[in-house]
C-alpha cells in the first residue's frame, strides 16, 4: 500500500529517493481538504486569475481542465490544480452562500437540510416523542413574517385534519390538564370550549361553517348582575298550542279506552276534542294520564285522527293500557296542586325556529267564551314563581260572562323542562262551573329565550 485508505495522502516508501516531495505532495492534500472551506460551487470552468490555496466544488457540466470532475473539489497550488474526489460525510463550508454542506457519497447536500428536512422528531429544550413530535419549552415562542428572503409580509398557521369528523384544534392547560380549546373539534363548526377540570367541556361559542351564525350554548351573562339576558322571538301566525272550540267543562276531564293499537287510543265516545284538537297538531303536545294504574302512568297526545281516537308521542308509554280504563287531560293533584294541564311545545319551536330549546317564557293571545256569568276564567301557571302550580302563581285570562274582556296579550313565564323534548312546559288551568266553557284558545305570538 503506498497511499492511505481515506485522504488518499502518498505514502514515503522505503528507500525512495527524493522523500521531500511525496512528503509535500501529503501535506498539500492535507492542507487541501481538512478545515474545507471552498470559494464558491458555482463555477464549471476554472477562473481566470486563480489565488494559491484557493479551493472550490466544480459545478456541473465542467470544462477545460474541470472537466469530467463535477462536484469534485479543487485545490489551486503552485501554479496547478489539485483535483480531489470528496467522500461521504466530508464537509465544506461555502464561502458565498454562508452555507454548511455535507458529501452522501453521491451529491453535496446542505447539512440544515439533511438536519430538519426532514426529520422524525424536533426537541427544544425538552424530548419530543411519537406523539408530540415537534416539543418545545420556553417562556415564549415566537413566529415572524419573512423579512429576510423577504416574503409577503404575510403570517399564517396553519392546521389541517384529514377529515370533516376529525378535530384541528389548540388547547390551553393549566398542569397538564385541559380548561380551555378552541378550533374545528370534531366537525368543520368553528368551536370554543371550556373546561374545570380538563375532562368535562362546556361550549361556549359555536359558529356554523355555512351561514357563519353564531351560537352560545350555555347562554350569555349580563356582566353587572350576572342573569341571563334574553331575546325575543317572534313567531309568524300566532300558532295554536291550546284550544277547545265546544261546551265543555274544566279540567281535569276523563275519557274511557275502547281499544289500544300502536301509539293510537280509541276512545268509547266521540270527545278527543277535548284532549286534542287539529289546530294543536304540529304546534304542541299534550300530556294525559291513565288514571286507573297505580300510580298514574302519563303519556302524550300529538294529534287527534278521528272524532274519538287520540295519537300519542310514544307507543311504548300505552302498550299496557286495556279497554274500560280512565284517561284524564289535567294533571294528578300529586303531580301539579292545580289540576293543570301540562303542553310540550317543542313541535312549534322547530317549525318557526329549527331547533328546541327551553324558552323561559311567551307572549301568546288568548280567546276566552263563556255560556253564564259563572266564573270562567283560563289560568296559567306562572312557572317562575312555582313550578307546581300551587295557589297565587296563576295569571288570570277571564271570559266576557265574567264581566272582562274574553280576549287579550298574556305573558306566560316558563320555567319546568319538559320530559320529552329540550323545551320548557305551558301549563294551562281552566275554572268553571260544569258546561259553561266554550272557546278556549292560546296563540303564541313571541318566544322570549336565554342568550
Amino acid at each position: 500500500m503506498d497511499r492511505s485508505p481515506n485522504l488518499d495522502l502518498p505514502f514515503i516508501m522505503p528507500s525512495q529517493a527524493q522523500k521531500h516531495v511525496t512528503h509535500n505532495e501529503a501535506l498539500s492534500l492535507l492542507d487541501a481538504v481538512l478545515q474545507l472551506s471552498v470559494s464558491t460551487r458555482g463555477l464549471s470552468m476554472p477562473p481566470p486569475s486563480p489565488v494559491e490555496g484557493e479551493r472550490y466544488i466544480v459545478a456541473a457540466d465542467a470544462t477545460g481542465v474541470w472537466a469530467g470532475h463535477d462536484d469534485k473539489i479543487v485545490a489551486f497550488s503552485a501554479g496547478d490544480w489539485t483535483i480531489i474526489a470528496p467522500k461521504q460525510g466530508w464537509l465544506a463550508y461555502v464561502e458565498d452562500e454562508q452555507r454548511l454542506l455535507v458529501h452522501d457519497g453521491a451529491d453535496w447536500n446542505a447539512v440544515i437540510d439533511k438536519a430538519i428536512n426532514p426529520v422524525s422528531h424536533v426537541g427544544v429544550n425538552t424530548t419530543a416523542d411519537a406523539a408530540n413530535r415537534l416539543a418545545v419549552k420556553s417562556d415564549a415562542v415566537l413566529m415572524s413574517h419573512d423579512d429576510v428572503t423577504p416574503g409577503t409580509g404575510d403570517m399564517r398557521l396553519a392546521l389541517n385534519k384529514g377529515t370533516e369528523f376529525n378535530t384541528a384544534s389548540l388547547t390551553f392547560q393549566t398542569g397538564w390538564s385541559g380548561r380551555a380549546e378552541f378550533g374545528l373539534a370534531g366537525d368543520d363548526n368553528w368551536r370554543i370550549k371550556v373546561s374545570a377540570d380538563g375532562s368535562s367541556w362546556k361550549e361556549a361559542l359555536v359558529a356554523d361553517r355555512a351561514t357563519g351564525q353564531v351560537r352560545f350554548p350555555e347562554g350569555l351573562v349580563h356582566p353587572a348582575s350576572g342573569q341571563r339576558p334574553q331575546s325575543f322571538l317572534g313567531v309568524s301566525g300566532g300558532p295554536t298550542i291550546f284550544r277547545i272550540d265546544a261546551l265543555h267543562d274544566q279540567n281535569p276531564r276523563s275519557g274511557i279506552i275502547d281499544t289500544v293499537t300502536g301509539a293510537t287510543i280509541t276512545l268509547t265516545t266521540v270527545q278527543a276534542h277535548l284532549f286534542f284538537t287539529n289546530y294543536m297538531t304540529g304546534n304542541a303536545m299534550v300530556r294525559i294520564w291513565n288514571m286507573s294504574k297505580i300510580p298514574e302512568q302519563s303519556a302524550w297526545v300529538v294529534a287527534a285522527p278521528a272524532a274519538n281516537s287520540l295519537t300519542v308521542l310514544d307507543p311504548a308509554a300505552i302498550a299496557s293500557w286495556t279497554a274500560g280504563e280512565t284517561i284524564q287531560i289535567g294533571d294528578p293533584l300529586s303531580v301539579t296542586l292545580n289540576r293543570c294541564s301540562a303542553y310540550d311545545i317543542s313541535p312549534m319551536l322547530i317549525n318557526n325556529f329549527g331547533a328546541s330549546f327551553r324558552q323561559t317564557g311567551l307572549f301568546a293571545k288568548y280567546y276566552i267564551s263563556g255560556d253564564t256569568a259563572a266564573l270562567t276564567d283560563l289560568e296559567t301557571v306562572d312557572t317562575g314563581l312555582t313550578p307546581t302550580g300551587a295557589n297565587g302563581s296563576f295569571n288570570n285570562a277571564s271570559s266576557a260572562p265574567k264581566g272582562v274582556a274574553n280576549q287579550g296579550i298574556l305573558y306566560i313565564p316558563c320555567s319546568v323542562p319538559s320530559p320529552v323534548s329540550n323545551s320548557n312546559l305551558v301549563f294551562v288551568r281552566e275554572t268553571g262551573a260544569p258546561g259553561t266553557i266554550r272557546i278556549s284558545l292560546i296563540g303564541v305570538l313571541g318566544v322570549l329565550a336565554e342568550m
